[in-house]
């Protein structure tokens, strides 16, 4: 096997396994849920059978919900290592290119101050509950 068939067999071989990687990890996530759902189900049935009263819904976990406070942080400080970098290596005007995920890293961050820490609060954390 010669070194131009080996070059073109890593990436090939790369790029084959990160996409079985990544469908096996949404099968087997699709599996967790199905059986979570199944197994919710038998319980309330078994609940309704019994006479007894319905267990409450699980929360919800959002896995998706923004946090814009850690989007914040390593947009920031992704370039300020740019900005340091390139500016050891090829001077200060290239480094200017270094600013621009610092500035994308503090909007995030003047964003979560504004609005993210209202999203992040669970309901009702800012009232008072003796009601004064």
């Amino acid at each position: 096997m010669g070194p131009e068939i080996v070059a073109v067999l890593i990436p090939l071989a790369a790029i084959v396994l990160g996409i079985s990687v990544a469908i096996v990890g949404i099968v087997s996530r699709h599996r967790q849920l199905l059986q979570r759902t199944d197994l919710r189900h038998k319980e309330r049935m078994a609940a309704i059978e019994k006479g007894l009263e319905l267990p409450p819904d699980p929360p919800e976990m959002d896995i998706r919900r923004p946090r814009y406070l850690l989007k914040g942080l390593v947009w920031s400080f992704t370039g300020a290592a740019v900005y340091v970098m390139l500016d050891s290596l090829a001077g200060a005007e290239e480094a200017k290119i270094g600013l621009i995920p610092v500035a994308v890293g503090l909007a995030y961050l003047v964003y979560y101050a504004v609005q993210g820490r209202k999203e992040d609060r669970p309901a009702g954390a800012g009232e008072n509950p003796a009601g004064r």
